[in-house]
């Protein structure tokens, strides 16, 4: 399994691992989206063991930002591997 997803009272955790492709994503969004309609403070993406992500896994995070945003919540990305921080900051997922 390329992640794990840990929800708390506040803060829901991800842990992304490997590369991320179509199928992750779909796994990720399928597992993450329910979580994120509970009530949340945060969502922490933990991304220091990711080698590779498609367009497909930009889309979800752009997709979670959106989400949290209109919840007036926070999503913070830690350890990102500097071969995806341009492209993050391109996709406007990082600033």
């Amino acid at each position: 399994m390329c992640f794990e997803i840990t929800a708390g009272e506040e803060r829901i955790t991800v842990i992304l691992t490997g590369a991320i492709g179509v199928k992750e994503a779909t796994s990720i969004r399928q597992q993450l989206f329910p979580l994120i309609q509970t009530s949340f403070v945060d969502i922490a993406f933990h991304l220091g063991e990711v080698t590779e992500m498609d367009s497909s896994a930009l889309g979800l995070l752009l997709a979670v930002k959106k989400i949290a945003n209109d919840y007036n919540s926070s999503v913070s990305f830690h350890d990102v591997p500097d071969s995806l921080r341009e492209r993050f900051r391109l996709t406007g997922i990082l600033i």
